[in-house]
């Protein structure tokens, strides 16, 4: 696994409530995804463990299952401040796993691309989840048996909340082995990433936060060396 230093690149005029939205959101985003795409075989049962833990009725529950993941990520991988510089335009150096980081950029891309169309399509699942009473219904427990008849909904707004958000295949179908093809378990992740995506990708529409680009120049400079090898 790759680690090195990448940037995420600011811009405009920073308050502090926005760098607690990035440093907060980021590592949430970073911890999940390296759950789902990177993690060793031996963290493998403890990660397992922290999936089943939570039945996912929101609030405590959700600000805990992303603490424990990123709490379980060897030191080494975990992002850790390199440099920063506050300018116009400026940046925050970290290092981090490449691949993990590339990964966030392109979710956080996804929403802020088509920000307006994924808010209301959110939103539609959010208020058929309400209207079934999925919000607040506890995934361990017997009413999973309410769930038959709702099945075809939860099914099409996993793949429309995936497909928004740019989901890898591979990375959907680790969240379903996760959650042991609880397809309720899954939206409901799926949409807490998304409320978390989409306040970076805010930023990113205020030309406040840029995520693609560290990725951009890299793969640029990795082109140029393979042309001149």
């Amino acid at each position: 696994m790759e680690v090195d230093n990448i940037k995420l690149y600011i811009d405009g005029r920073w308050e502090l409530t926005d760098l607690n939205v990035l440093t907060r959101v980021y590592i949430q985003l970073y911890g999940l995804l390296y759950s789902l795409d990177i993690a060793e075989d031996y963290l493998d049962a403890e990660i397992q463990y922290i999936y089943g833990k939570y039945p996912w009725r929101g609030g405590f529950s959700a600000v805990n299952f992303y603490q424990n993941l990123f709490s379980k990520m060897p030191r080494d991988y975990r992002p850790t401040i390199k440099a920063i510089q506050y300018a116009s335009p400026g940046f925050i150096e970290l290092s981090q796993l490449v691949d993990v980081a590339k990964d966030v950029a392109q979710i956080v891309g996804y929403v802020s691309a088509a920000i307006l169309a994924g808010n209301k399509t959110y939103s539609v699942i959010h208020k058929g989840m309400s209207e079934r009473k999925l919000m607040r219904l506890n995934l361990r427990s017997e009413e999973l048996s309410l769930l038959e008849k709702e099945k075809d909904f939860i099914h099409k707004s996993v793949v429309e909340i995936s497909s928004l958000m740019g989901i890898k295949k591979e990375t959907l179908a680790k969240l379903y082995f996760r959650n042991e093809n609880n397809e309720l378990a899954v939206l409901k992740i799926l949409a807490s990433l998304y409320r978390r995506a989409r306040d970076l990708a805010e930023l990113q529409n205020k030309k406040k936060l840029d995520l693609q680009r560290a990725h951009i120049e890299r793969s640029s400079t990795n082109n140029q060396r393979q042309s001149d090898s």
